[in-house]
């Protein structure tokens, strides 16, 4: 174990420490670390492929590996998926749920995406590094996005709709208002006052601080647009409603409408009840 000593040169002991710490760090991470990795890839790929096979329901696959969970006595309800059910069978041993649980819901989230995505066995290792990793992959959501590609869609949406919006009121842009060097948006700090009136006490050309006040105003943006247009469909759908009563109604004023309450029983004895 690397040994960090005071000394009355601590600067470049502590120099010399670190580069040894990352050394170590590298060596492992191209030695055992990536041969870890390459080893779970093949199970993993391994499970890809009964995962596909088994999703055919022609084959029995997806009953056979039920059957193969009860045996083992490795746990199971009505609600866990078919790809949990394999990682499960694979990588948990009787009464190991709860010990792996986190990894088993990851790997099973890898097997869904790769192979919606139309991966196999011998594809999932370079399809998982492409997608930055297992962790990665798990995050994103159903429309294939991670978090950090939500937030990045949300800031971009800001920029965009906020460039040249009207804004809430304007103010004369002083030094410290400024945005740094081609940028276009900074941050202000305003305080309320006792009259209820607002004073700009500081404001910030920093970009990461920008950027998360962007990423909360494009999902809010975003959200409100999303209300406006559903508001702007039942609207629409209400005006339709009406019109078409109104024609109904102007259809059947000049005759007496009298609704057809006769059933003949024999024809729904030989008719088919559709399936819900």
């Amino acid at each position: 174990m690397t040994n960090v000593t005071q000394n009355t040169n601590a600067a470049p002991s502590l120099t010399s420490v670190i580069d040894e710490m990352i050394a170590n760090r590298i060596k492992w991470q191209n030695g055992t670390y990536a041969a870890s990795n390459a080893e779970l890839y093949a199970i993993l790929g391994n499970c890809l492929e009964l995962f596909n096979k088994a999703k055919d329901a022609k084959t029995g696959l997806a009953k056979a590996i039920t059957e193969q969970l009860e045996e083992r006595g490795i746990g199971y309800n009505s609600s866990t998926s078919l790809a949990l059910k394999i990682i499960r069978l694979v990588f948990v041993g009787p009464n190991m749920e709860q010990t792996i649980a986190s990894r088993a819901f990851s790997y099973a989230r890898v097997l869904k995406v790769a192979s919606d995505a139309g991966q196999t066995g011998d594809t999932l290792e370079t399809f998982i590094t492409d997608n930055h990793g297992i962790d990665e992959i798990r995050r994103a959501n159903k429309e294939g996005l991670s978090e950090a590609d939500k937030a990045k869609q949300n800031k971009d949406y800001a920029e965009t709709v906020l460039s040249d919006a009207n804004g809430i009121m304007q103010i004369e842009m002083k030094d410290e208002l400024q945005p740094a060097d081609g940028e276009q948006f900074s941050l202000a700090l305003i305080r309320k006052n006792t009259d209820g009136t607002g004073t700009i006490v500081f404001g910030t050309d920093k970009l990461v601080p920008i950027k998360t006040v962007l990423t909360l105003a494009g999902s809010q943006l975003k959200e409100q647009a999303s209300q406006t247009e559903q508001a702007g469909v039942a609207k629409r759908n209400e005006e339709q409603r009406k019109a078409n009563l109104k024609s109904l109604s102007q259809e059947m004023e000049p005759q007496s409408f009298q609704p057809a309450l006769h059933v003949d029983v024999t024809e729904l004895n030989g008719a088919a009840i559709p399936a819900e």
